[in-house]
């Protein structure tokens, strides 16, 4: 009987352990064989939100569903996906940097480190108290403290800068010791300003003037006509390069625009130029010089041609990064 006892009892382990066994099996699930994903690095090393940024690596999805990218503990969405490289758009973060990272098919990467750098803005909305027109042999300049007439004369009317001379081509720049209109290697600018010109007299923004005064690039709008312009050696009337020339449809006399000129790249320049009143864009292209002007500092012009002459300049805002 002993015998059989122990026999019944033998058999029943052996049937637990088996069930047991196959409820391991049961739960365990399929294995991921997936690679796990790797960052080798970021590019731009050093960004700020709102700029795209490639996370190059191993072992990523091209199913973009499958891959999650995280500034910290926060979800972005994710632009592109191959095998080596994943494309995204920095978010709004605190502090100084932030560890980025990428689950991939279940696999969560190591972290790469993204230094955070800040925009600096500079600007002038000119509204303050009227000054009748003045030149450079003024000083301190009644303008502003960052504003230096090169030719020609300015005043304030109206919380706007102004010119009302006739006959005469003039400019006035903007100049701030940490101003330095860079590009490139992580570096761009946004220049933004209002312009408005009288017929037959031309309003222009400049961009990238150098340290002589004399070359930099020009933006500038006459009745229907639109040219951006490159100074020499010799300043204004010494156009080394004429990138566009043309008249367009919505271009008119005393008609206020806001352009808004960016760059990331030497040389390239994304233009676009609104109806104030409207928001009408009136103006979009690229455009390149092969041997650009580098760094400088922003600026306005005008030419007035016609009697009576009122050009006007408003709202300069000017990222650099």
């Amino acid at each position: 009987m002993k015998s059989i006892i122990q026999q019944s009892t033998f058999m029943c382990l052996l049937v637990g352990l088996f069930c047991s066994a196959c409820s391991r099996e049961e739960v365990q699930g399929p294995t991921n064989d997936a690679p796990i994903p790797r960052i080798l690095e970021l590019s731009p090393a050093n960004a700020a939100a709102g700029d795209k940024l490639t996370l190059v690596g191993l072992n990523f999805s091209e199913n973009m569903a499958e891959n999650i990218v995280r500034f910290g503990q926060q979800t972005v969405e994710i632009l592109s996906a191959t095998e080596t490289e994943i494309e995204v758009v920095v978010p709004e973060l605190t502090g100084s940097q932030v560890g980025v990272s990428v689950r991939s098919r279940g696999k969560v990467s190591n972290k790469a480190k993204l230094v955070l750098v800040r925009a600096k803005v500079f600007g002038d909305d000119f509204n303050r108290s009227n000054v009748e027109p003045v030149t450079s042999s003024i000083i301190p300049n009644p303008l502003g403290a960052n504003w230096q007439i090169i030719q020609g004369s300015f005043g304030l009317t109206d919380n706007r800068l102004f010119s009302s001379a006739g006959g005469l081509e003039s400019y006035v720049l903007y100049r701030d010791a940490e101003l330095n209109m860079q590009v490139g290697d992580g570096s761009y600018f946004k220049l933004t300003a209002d312009m408005q010109s009288s017929p037959e007299s031309f309003a222009g923004i400049i961009f990238n003037a150098q340290s002589d005064n004399k070359r930099f690039y020009l933006l500038r709008t006459t009745n229907s006509m639109l040219q951006l312009l490159k100074s020499g050696e010799n300043g204004v009337g010494h156009w080394v390069n004429v990138m566009v020339n043309e008249n367009f449809e919505g271009f008119a006399p005393n008609t206020s625009y806001r352009a808004t000129i960016t760059s990331s790249q030497p040389g390239v320049f994304n233009i676009t130029i609104i109806n104030s009143t409207t928001n009408a864009i009136l103006f979009e292209r690229s455009v390149e010089d092969a041997s650009p002007y580098l760094g400088g500092s922003p600026g306005f012009y005008y030419f007035g041609l016609a009697n009576p002459v009122n050009i006007a300049f408003d709202n300069l805002n000017l990222e650099i990064l």
